[in-house]
C-alpha cells in the first residue's frame, strides 16, 4: 500500500537523527526527574506535538517536496504517509513513556497510581491528536519556514483552557478522583477524530499549495 510505504520512507528521512531521538530520551528522564506517576506519558504527548514539525524541516532541507511532485504519488497519499509516520514516532515515544512510568517505582519502591496513569494515556493520546489537527493543515499548506511557529499553539491552547477551566472553578475534584476509563476511552476517540479531520484539511491545503 502507497501509504505504508511512504511512512517507511518518511520515517528514514528524519527519524535517526540525534534531535528526534534524544527527546525519547528525555520523556524517559520525565518520569525519573518529577515523582507523579505518569509524567513520562505526558512528557511523550509534548515531545510529539513539537517534533511533528521536524518531518516538514527534512522536506525543505532535502528539497523532497519537489521529489514528491515527481514520483507518482497523490498529495494525499503523501498527507496519510506523514500523519502516520507521525503518529507511529508518538506511539514509539508513548511507549517509552509508559515504559518509565512502570519501571521508576519499582526502582524506588513507591506505589504505581494505575488510574492515573491510565488517565494521563487518555489525555496524551486526546492532545497528540487536536496537536495534528492544528499543525498538519499548517504546516501542509506554507511548508516549515512560515509555519513552524503553528508548533507550539497546541500547548497553549490546551493551557489556555486549562487556564479557563480552572478560573471557572470546573477542576475542583479531579485531581483527587480521576475516572480513567472514560478519560481513556475519550482520549482516543478524541486524538483518532483529531488526527482524521487534520489529514483531510491538510490534504485540502496541500493540493492547493504550489511547490516550487
Amino acid at each position: 500500500m502507497m501509504m505504508l510505504s511512504f511512512a517507511r520512507f518518511d520515517l528514514r528521512s528524519w527519524l535517526p537523527r540525534t534531535q528526534t531521538l534524544l527527546p525519547l530520551v528525555l520523556v524517559a528522564v520525565a518520569g525519573v526527574a518529577v515523582p507523579v506517576s505518569g509524567m513520562s506519558i505526558v512528557a511523550a504527548a509534548l515531545v510529539t506535538s513539537l517534533l511533528a514539525s521536524v518531518p516538514f524541516l527534512t522536506d525543505e532541507r532535502a528539497r523532497l517536496d519537489t521529489l514528491y511532485g515527481v514520483l507518482p504519488v497523490s498529495r494525499a497519499t503523501v498527507v496519510a504517509g506523514r500523519a502516520l509516520a507521525i503518529v507511529a514516532y508518538g506511539a514509539l515515544a508513548m511507549a517509552v513513556g509508559v515504559v518509565a512510568t512502570l519501571v521508576v517505582p519499582l526502582v524506588r519502591g513507591t506505589q504505581l497510581d494505575a488510574a492515573w496513569v491510565v488517565t494521563f494515556v487518555g489525555l496524551a493520546a486526546g492532545f497528540v491528536g487536536v496537536s495534528l489537527c492544528i499543525q498538519l493543515p499548517v504546516l501542509f499548506a506554507v511548508g516549515y519556514s512560515r509555519g513552524r511557529l503553528v508548533a507550539y499553539a497546541p500547548a497553549f491552547v490546551v493551557a489556555g483552557l486549562a487556564w479557563i477551566a480552572q478560573a471557572l472553578g470546573l477542576t475542583g475534584g479531579v485531581a483527587s478522583a480521576p475516572q480513567p476509563v472514560p478519560i481513556l476511552l475519550g482520549g482516543l476517540a478524541l486524538g483518532a477524530l483529531g488526527i482524521v479531520v487534520g489529514a483531510v484539511l491538510a490534504t485540502r491545503a496541500y493540493r492547493a499549495r504550489e511547490i516550487r
